[in-house]
Order: C-alpha cells, then sequence, then structure tokens
C-alpha cells in the first residue's frame, strides 16, 4: 500500500501538465504552440525545398528539433491518462500503470532535455564561411599592447585547438613585445557562432613588473568579429582611394628613419581611413592596408544591412573604458571572470586560460548556453502565430 501511495504521488507530481509560465517550460502553451509551427513549417519544406539551397538548409536545421519533437509526443501517447487510472477497480494493474508512467514520465524529461538542446541550437546558428577577427589594445597604454599580445596568443591557440585555419593580414606590434592591433582572417563554417560572444571589452588587473610600488593597475583590450557572408563581396576602385606614404614611426632599425615604407589610405565616398607600418616593404604595407580597408567596408554594409542588431562593432568595442568589460582576467587572485555567466563564470589557474585551449573552450561553452537561452525565450516572447485566413477577412 506505502509503494502504490509513493507510486500515485510521483506519478501526479511528474504527469501533470498544467501550463507554466516558464517560457522554455515544455508545459508554456506559447512554446507548445512555436514547436508546432516548426513542425508545420518542416513538413511544407519537404514538399517545397528540393532545389533551393537556402530552403534545404532550414529544413536540414529543423529535423533534429521535429524528430525530437516527434518523440515526445509518441512518449506522451503512451502514458495513461488519470481519468483511466481512476477508473481502473484492480489495484495490482493501477500500480503496474502508474509504474509505466513513471517510466514514460521519466524519459519525457529526458527527451525534453534533448529537444531544448536542439531549439537553442535553431535559435542561435547563423551561416558565415568565415570571419575577421580584430584584437586592440586600449585604455592603459604599454600595458594594454603586453595584454592584447597575450590575447592575440590566446585565440590563436584556440582556433588551433579548434581546428580553425586562420590568417594574419595586419599586425603592428611595440619594441618590448605589445601588441597595438591586430587582424586575422578565420576560415571556418562554426567559427562565427562559438566566437561572436567573445566580442567586447576584455580587461586586465595585474602589478606590472616596471611597477615598483607594487600598486595593481587596469588596462583593457578589445575583440572584434566581424561575419563575412559568402554573398557579400566588396568592390574597391583605385581611383575612390587616396594612397599617401610616409615614414614609419617607432623602434624597427634603420629602415624606419630611411624610406617611405608606412601607407595610409583613404576611402574618398566613405571616408574611411586605414594605415599601415608594421612592414619594411611599402608594396606590402599597401596590401595590408587594402585588406584592412576591405574588411572595414564589408563591416560597413554588414553593419547597415543589419541596423536593428546590435552586434555592431561599436557595440562591441564600447568606449575601451576601464570599467566596460565582459571579461576580467585578473592576475593577484590568479582567475578570469567573465560577467555575463551566472554560474561557473570564474575560473582560476589564469596561466592555464591564457594557453587557450580546453579552459577557454569550456567557459566558451557555458557562456553560449546562456546566451543562447537568452535568445530563444526573446524569440518565443516575440513570436506571433501566422493569422488563419478567416481572421485576416
Amino acid at each position: 500500500m506505502l509503494l502504490r501511495k509513493l507510486l500515485t504521488a510521483r506519478s501526479h507530481h511528474l504527469l501533470r501538465r498544467w501550463a507554466s509560465t516558464d517560457p522554455l517550460c515544455f508545459q508554456n502553451e506559447k512554446l507548445q504552440a512555436y514547436l508546432e509551427s516548426l513542425r508545420q513549417e518542416y513538413y511544407a519544406l519537404r514538399v517545397n525545398a528540393a532545389g533551393n539551397s537556402s530552403l534545404y538548409a532550414r529544413l536540414s536545421r529543423l529535423d533534429p528539433v521535429v524528430n525530437s519533437l516527434e518523440k515526445h509526443r509518441a512518449l506522451q501517447r503512451n502514458i495513461t491518462p488519470e481519468q483511466d487510472l481512476a477508473a481502473e477497480k484492480d489495484e495490482d494493474m493501477r500500480a503496474l500503470m502508474l509504474e509505466e508512467n513513471n517510466v514514460y514520465a521519466e524519459l519525457l524529461r529526458k527527451q525534453e532535455e534533448a529537444m531544448l538542446q536542439e531549439l537553442l541550437a535553431l535559435a542561435d546558428h547563423e551561416d558565415y564561411p568565415s570571419l575577421i577577427f580584430e584584437v586592440n589594445a586600449g585604455a592603459g597604454g604599454q600595458e594594454a599592447m603586453l595584454f592584447a599580445q597575450e590575447l592575440y596568443d590566446m585565440y590563436t591557440s584556440y582556433f588551433e585547438h579548434m581546428g580553425w585555419e586562420y590568417e594574419q593580414y595586419a599586425h603592428e606590434t611595440t619594441d618590448i613585445g605589445g601588441l597595438r592591433y591586430a587582424n586575422l582572417l578565420v576560415n571556418d563554417p562554426e567559427a562565427y557562432n562559438w566566437l561572436r560572444y567573445e566580442a567586447g571589452v576584455h580587461r586586465v588587473q595585474r602589478v606590472p613588473a616596471t611597477e615598483k610600488s607594487g600598486r595593481m593597475h587596469t588596462s583593457t583590450a578589445s575583440i572584434t568579429v566581424i561575419p563575412r557572408p559568402a554573398d557579400v563581396q566588396v568592390h574597391i576602385a583605385e581611383r575612390d582611394l587616396k594612397i599617401e606614404t610616409k615614414r614609419a614611426s617607432g623602434a624597427g632599425g634603420q629602415h624606419v628613419n630611411t624610406t617611405d615604407s608606412a601607407v595610409r589610405i583613404v576611402h574618398l565616398p566613405t571616408g574611411l581611413a586605414v594605415e599601415s607600418q608594421s612592414e619594411r616593404s611599402q608594396l606590402k604595407n599597401r596590401e595590408l592596408a587594402l585588406k584592412r580597408l576591405q574588411a572595414k567596408l564589408m563591416q560597413q554594409q554588414l553593419e547597415s544591412s543589419e541596423a536593428t542588431k546590435q552586434a555592431t562593432r561599436k557595440a562591441q568595442q564600447g568606449n575601451l573604458n576601464r570599467n566596460e568589460k565582459i571579461r576580467t582576467y585578473n592576475f593577484v587572485q590568479d582567475r578570469v571572470t567573465d560577467h555575463r555567466v551566472q554560474q561557473g563564470g570564474t575560473q582560476h589557474n589564469l596561466s592555464g586560460f591564457l594557453e587557450g585551449g580546453q579552459p577557454l573552450s569550456d567557459l566558451i561553452e557555458r557562456l553560449h548556453l546562456e546566451q543562447r537561452k537568452l535568445k530563444l525565450v526573446e524569440l518565443i516572447e516575440e513570436w506571433q502565430p501566422p493569422q488563419k485566413a478567416s481572421d485576416k477577412s
């Protein structure tokens, strides 16, 4: 009798599927309506997607979500309704039915977890074959430039850890091993989805080697992630360029003072200006400056076409002030903290983290999960069911 009561109580707890106000709970009516709309879209695409690559890509992304939904509904059909349980007179049979319901309820819970992961991936996946990755020193002078170099090393190690191909096409360093800025092209269709939330101001807190009083300094560097769509092309006409040469400034040897190797290019239609002096050859600096200009023009195109979105370079970089940050690297406390991750956002062993391997990968995965949940909640809350023909008339 005690076992039967326990089964009945657990069954009622798991199977009483009332409506929920949590937008990511599968008993939420709006989430159920949204899932049904995805299912209908999926079966419509199966009829119409042939020969259309964009529709077929959407169909492929919907496939795991709809398959999970169909499995979920099949499991629900195996659960004995409460009214049938109440009508069963044989107590042993009722206990058996309750036990089966508990088994199916646990399978439902696991299926809902799997479906949520599929939904999160669907809500926050954008296809770009490559991206432009920028590291720029911010506030803090030479210390900021040293930190920018450490971030550059960390992320290039992470690219290698992920197996992504990348190409450096602008890179300006200082005479003490710091980095003013660096631009890289990362070629991998998954790179943008993993790196998009790395964009922003990164803050470092530590005691510089040159600080005699032991006072901790705070400096910043910024990361910018610019997606490169396959269908966006930037054409630069020679007549639209104003090209100037000058002698490179800073350390670098005798050639700095004897040749006009530095190149500055102004794009006349937009007023955008770039320069490069990292190479000894004027021709090489001209080539690098043109690549930087092309990246800026592409970014401008993307921002104008996505003006309503927040993922612009200005939003990513902020003003590079010390009080603006997405992540803090504290050397005194040997920790790194991502300020957007509620649980598990702090890791210790900073030197290991800066190697850019699994520790960074783990933090990026946790950040992704939180950001994807926020985006899915926003998507569901903004979603409106399509109007029926009778409603329009």
